[in-house]
């Protein structure tokens, strides 16, 4: 331990601050997409279309 490198962990710390984020990120998209047949364009898609029939329902009732 004479020579033990103690500012090695600070090498470290800023490579894992990206690298595990990223990993958990693609993880996350490929067991929502395979396993659990999720597709998240098609959630969005119908987010979308939600906030649209919203919006169409404000300007008729601000009309009336």
């Amino acid at each position: 331990m004479k020579y033990f490198d103690e500012f090695e962990i600070y090498y470290t710390i800023p490579i894992m601050m990206v690298v595990v984020p990223l990993v958990y990120l693609i993880r996350i998209k490929l067991f929502d997409k395979l396993i659990h047949g999720i597709d998240l364009r098609k959630i969005e898609a119908e987010l979308e279309e939600y906030e649209r029939k919203e919006k169409e329902q404000q300007n008729v009732t601000t009309k009336n």
